[in-house]
């Protein structure tokens, strides 16, 4: 799960007791925007407002390594590892995603794929399975605001399609690999369904009145949660694209906590219907999702 949203300047490890949540490890870092945990081991990127991309080890002040320098490149919009853990990939306010291979970086390290995927911001992507696949999300003036590339081709032939979606940009994405679906989210509450095996955009419906700024699906790939700018959480069937459920103003607008925006800024769905989510309001929610055959709830 990204706790970034919430962390703002500090970067905190947390372990479970059972009095409780207990801080073991805090320390100052200013400027962090997004963060990822690997799959495997017990490391974790920072991605900050100067451009610049670190890897730490749990329980540990000094970091591994800093793969991106800070003022050289636009700031940080999204940091991932695959899904095998052997690459991570850095999106930035340029539009570019730079893809590294774990275990070869360094502070001189060079990515082994960069590109500028939208011209104006990319605001999110995901691996598509295969590390060599990738899929992003941003912002283009010929509106192709979602796009499919494979990084083993030359970078000039990389752009394998790329969709027509979500006027003013797209801002999040999320990736069900069973069903090769990717659900886009946009700036305007729209959400697109695009059939990754067949590269064609299957669906695109209204879900929120106010931009969408998160996405996850749940790990069985039966729904899937939206969060908004005005604070509000829906939850829609994955296949049929039906309400499930809607919690209005979960995470209320806030001018206080204004260096991580407005509404929900991060949710996570768990393998027990556990909907877990943070926003501006300064605060983080575990809600356990009740029983879906008794239909729609509020």
């Amino acid at each position: 799960m990204d706790y970034s949203q919430i962390l703002l300047s500090f970067k905190c490890v947390w372990f479970q007791v059972s009095s409780g949540i207990s801080i073991v490890m805090k320390h100052r870092l200013d400027g962090v925007r997004k963060m990822s945990s690997h799959p495997l081991l017990p490391l974790y990127l920072t991605g900050s407002q100067d451009g610049s991309v670190q890897m730490w080890e749990w329980g540990h002040n000094q970091s591994v390594c800093t793969p991106r320098q800070g003022g050289t490149f636009a700031k940080v919009t999204r940091v991932r590892f695959s899904q095998q853990g052997n690459k991570f990939g850095v999106a930035d306010g340029d539009g570019n995603l730079s893809l590294f291979q774990v275990g070869m970086t360094s502070a001189g390290s060079r990515p082994f794929f960069t590109t500028q995927c939208h011209n104006k911001v990319t605001s999110d992507f995901v691996f598509l399975g295969s590390c060599s696949m990738v899929a992003t999300a941003g912002h283009s003036s010929e509106s192709k605001n979602v796009a499919l590339w494979d990084t083993l081709l030359p970078q000039r032939k990389a752009l394998i399609t790329a969709f027509t979606c979500h006027d003013q940009g797209a801002s999040s994405l999320v990736y069900a690999p069973q069903h090769q679906l990717l659900i886009s989210a946009g700036k305007k509450g729209d959400i697109c369904i695009v059939d990754v095996r067949q590269r064609t955009l299957r669906h695109r419906f209204t879900a929120h009145e106010s931009p969408i700024k998160c996405l996850a699906a749940d790990p069985a790939e039966e729904f899937f949660a939206t969060g908004a700018a005005d604070g509000d959480i829906k939850v829609w069937g994955l296949t049929l694209h039906q309400l499930l459920y809607n919690f209005p103003g979960e995470h209320a607008r806030s001018s206080f906590f204004k260096g991580i925006g407005q509404g929900v800024t991060q949710i996570y769905l768990d393998s027990s219907a556990r909907l877990f989510s943070c926003g501006a309001d300064g605060s983080m929610k575990v809600r356990q999702l009740p029983d879906r055959d008794h239909g729609n709830h509020t």
